[in-house]
């Protein structure tokens, strides 16, 4: 052990321990001269998407280029219109009913439903709005008669959905 002790170290050796430390220590004297982000930043360049959330306060909105913002549910729930089409889906097929809005409205939703029918063998297949003026709903009877259908659909006026 003591032979150890007692060899120098190589040229090489004390060259690489030595460049080793210079290195360590001039990256954390680099790290410890970084600028912050925001004195990189010209003040006004940025986009909206380009901050962070909840970083405005009321002091950097200027409301008077905000312009004028539309109320928030101008359509009325008495205004809505509710057309709904009764049918009824032969034995052994798919059947599909639409419910059509009156003149001068747009659908915003709708649905289907089954009066009698055996359980397991009747399906509401799709249910989706055709066009802007009405809703389908795709009934498929596997039952061995008829069955008792009805489509709605949810109409509103045509200003109120339009922003």
């Amino acid at each position: 052990m003591s032979k150890l002790f007692r060899r120098t170290p190589s040229a090489p050796l004390v060259i690489s321990i030595l460049a080793l430390v210079l290195a360590a220590s001039g990256s954390a004297m680099a790290a410890s001269k970084l600028v912050s982000g925001n004195s990189l930043i010209k003040k006004g360049s940025l986009s909206g998407n380009r901050l962070q959330n909840h970083t405005l306060s009321g002091t950097q909105i200027n409301l008077a280029k905000l312009g004028t913002v539309p109320k928030a549910g101008s359509a009325s729930i008495s205004r809505l219109t509710y057309v709904t089409v009764n049918g009824s889906a032969p034995a052994s097929e798919s059947f599909p009913t639409t419910a059509t809005c009156p003149a001068g409205t747009f659908v915003i939703g709708g649905g289907g439903q089954v009066s009698n029918f055996e359980e397991g063998n009747f399906f509401e297949g799709d249910s989706y709005p055709n066009g802007t003026a009405g809703w389908t709903v795709d009934f498929l009877n596997f039952t061995t008669s008829a069955v008792a259908v009805t489509t709605t659909a949810i109409c509103a006026p045509a200003a109120a959905t339009m922003g």
